[in-house]
């Protein structure tokens, strides 16, 4: 009977979902009992721990740290500190169970103590070749790499236009917009930009800022030509169009496109954060220059509708 089947069906289709509970119930609760089970063992470990350098301490301070005469007492005292933090549970056992033999005690604790001094300074001179081999090696980034590429520098050029003298934090700002907006590099900072503004001002690289000029005409020739062929391909342009009102019919078409993507969003709200009311006049030709693809006029009209939507939500509450 197919009303019966489909009742099997469910019943079966239950049964199998409450096993399921069930066994994912058994695991949760086996993997609880094991994390207690370690964390009891881990505070049973730590209090045995806890009563061994107790009681170390003890025998080492009864016989004065091993100092005599004119000994470095408080030297004496950090080595201790060194040797509890560094040897096992075990070493620390067989010393205080030789406590009660002068002789012995001595020699097992002045044995364990130069195992831990020598590898305390095998670590320092680790560290001390790592720093030094980075601090070459950054010097040597210096001395022989300039993160520069030629289209950056073309970017650099357009961001001090973008941000003239006066824009809060101007440099940092600048290397922000290098790092969003460059192929190459993404860790620029400000001395990065202030030096290499510098030395194109300096006239040091002046072929390369002629360079650039150059590259920057011709991306702009091309530019415009690769726009008025899209253009042309919609059949938005007959033969008697010139250049300049293609460009502008273009230009807006740019200008007053669809909805804003969830991109442009994103874009818009990190330049707003970015780009405070406090940063003065520029702040809307900045926060259009973040999100690239919208006009001032959109990120205006934008910021405005999101506000208008936020207080509507506010006053239905």
């Amino acid at each position: 009977h197919p009303t019966l089947l489909s009742w099997e069906a469910v019943v079966s289709t239950q049964s199998t979902g409450r096993l399921e509970r069930e066994k994912e119930e058994q695991r949760q609760k086996e993997a609880k009992e094991r994390a207690e089970a370690e964390k009891k063992e881990r505070q049973k470990q730590n209090k045995l721990l806890k009563g061994e350098r107790k009681k170390l301490r003890d025998n080492v301070k009864a016989r004065n740290y091993f100092c005599q005469g004119s000994d470095n007492i408080v030297q004496a005292m950090e080595n201790l500190e060194l040797l509890l933090l560094g040897v096992t549970l075990d070493d620390m056992k067989k010393l205080n169970g030789v406590s009660s033999d002068a002789t012995a005690f001595s020699s097992q604790y002045s044995a364990l103590l130069d195992a831990q001094l020598k590898e305390q300074e095998a670590k320092k001179r680790e560290n001390l070749a790592k720093a030094k081999q980075s601090q070459e090696q950054h010097k040597e980034q210096s001395l022989n790499m300039d993160k520069f590429t030629t289209p950056d520098i073309a970017l650099l050029v357009k961001a001090v236009k973008i941000f003239p003298p006066g824009t809060v934090n101007r440099w940092n700002t600048i290397a922000d917009y290098l790092n969003q907006h460059s192929a190459v590099c993404k860790t620029y900072d400000n001395q990065d930009v202030i030096k290499k503004v510098k030395k194109l001002q300096s006239g040091e690289e002046a072929d390369l800022r002629s360079k650039v000029n150059a590259q920057a005409y011709e991306n702009f020739e091309k530019a415009q030509k690769q726009r008025i062929e899209e253009v042309q391909a919609g059949g938005g342009i007959s033969n008697r169009d010139t250049l300049n009102s293609a460009l502008q019919k273009e230009e807006a078409t740019k200008k007053n496109k669809g909805p804003w993507t969830t991109e442009e969003q994103k874009l818009l709200e990190e330049s707003l954060k970015k780009y405070p009311a406090s940063f003065g006049a520029e702040r809307w030709d900045s926060i259009a220059a973040h999100v690239a693809t919208r006009s001032k006029k959109d990120c205006m009209r934008r910021y405005k509708d999101l506000v208008e939507q936020i207080k509507a939500k506010k006053a239905k509450q």
